[in-house]
């Protein structure tokens, strides 16, 4: 599939339930003792974004404000659950070989315990794999919705289809950012009058999206391409609205926990992909010597990043009982 035709036809080989993910062993200590139940918990810096390079010695752990000793401690595996979109649009054509091969990596860093829903977007969204199922052929060039693009729309469309998921769940997106109808007012340059992208703070429709994404609970991640930090072969647009296009996406990825990667060739994605492999599908686990309760009293369980006020522990449970 890495080939010069890989703009020309999408086909189903593209993403495939058969991929097969290496993963590095766990950092684990295993002591023979009594103790409750692993509690689950992922880190987030202030950023929202997940921290996920701890270990036990970065921790403590709270009962009923007392400290105790952590006695097991591992990094795990977590599945979770993506929406990838791949930008088929016409502003994006001369870029669609970066834009498949990249999306194709992505592919690799999917585990089989993870769930994805695969689709192509332009002025709608074509669902190519639907949460794993069968997939089907996409031919970019004949298919009327790669001739325009409903960028803010798509992006909806991901947060619907990740509705009433549980667990760690994101949105993945290949694209170059432009939306066909992008609000734009009249400037003056050099003494003449152009229109030009609105800043994001003006534009009602981004504000929807990003509102919406901010309370969908997944964290989005892009891969941009012809930016204005990254521009492709073929004129984009002037400087200042690329660079208005870009910094939408990456309000999208911070206001989210995501991230944001303006590759020049596929290759330039890797570290990316290991770290989005990272912030969904990898969580810290611990137990510790439980306080026999008195009268089935519940003891509550508070785990800290030492000397890390600013990192967030969201924990599976906050509470045990012991009889």
């Amino acid at each position: 599939m890495r080939s010069a035709i890989l703009p020309l036809v999408l086909v189903s080989s593209l993403f495939s339930a058969g991929w097969v993910l290496s993963q590095s062993s766990a950092d684990n200590i295993r002591l023979d003792v009594g103790a409750i139940e692993p509690v689950v918990f992922t880190v987030t810096n202030e950023m929202g974004q997940a921290v996920t390079d701890l270990n036990q010695y970065d921790f403590e752990v709270l009962d009923n404000g007392e400290p105790r000793r952590i006695e097991n401690f591992t990094r795990v595996k977590t599945p979770f659950s993506a929406v990838v979109l791949l930008d088929c649009s016409e502003s994006t054509r001369a870029r669609a070989n970066l834009l498949v091969s990249t999306t194709a990596r992505f592919g690799d860093h999917l585990r089989p315990e993870d769930k994805y829903v695969f689709a192509a977007f332009g002025t709608e969204v074509k669902t190519i794999i639907d949460w794993n199922a069968e997939q089907k052929p996409f031919n970019i060039p004949d298919s009327p919705i790669c001739h325009g693009t409903n960028f803010y729309e798509s992006l909806d469309w991901a947060v619907r289809k990740l509705r009433g998921i549980t667990g760690r769940h994101g949105v993945v997106v290949f694209t170059d950012g432009r939306d066909s109808d992008v609000a734009r007012k009249e400037v003056t340059v050099d003494g003449l009058k152009v229109r030009r992208i609105v800043p994001s703070e003006e534009d009602r429709e981004f504000q929807k999206v990003l509102k919406t994404a901010r309370a969908s609970g997944a964290r989005f991640y892009f891969v941009a391409v012809d930016t204005d930090r990254n521009p492709g072969p073929e004129y984009g647009g002037p400087v200042a609205d690329l660079e208005q296009i870009r910094t939408r996406m990456e309000l999208l990825a911070q206001e989210t926990g995501g991230r944001i990667v303006t590759p020049d060739m596929p290759g330039d994605a890797a570290d990316f992909f290991l770290q989005v492999r990272q912030d969904l599908g990898v969580a810290y686990s611990l137990d510790f010597a439980p306080t026999k309760s008195r009268n089935s009293t519940p003891r509550k369980i508070e785990i800290r990043v030492r000397g890390e006020d600013h990192y967030q522990v969201k924990q599976s449970r906050d509470s045990y009982i012991v009889n």
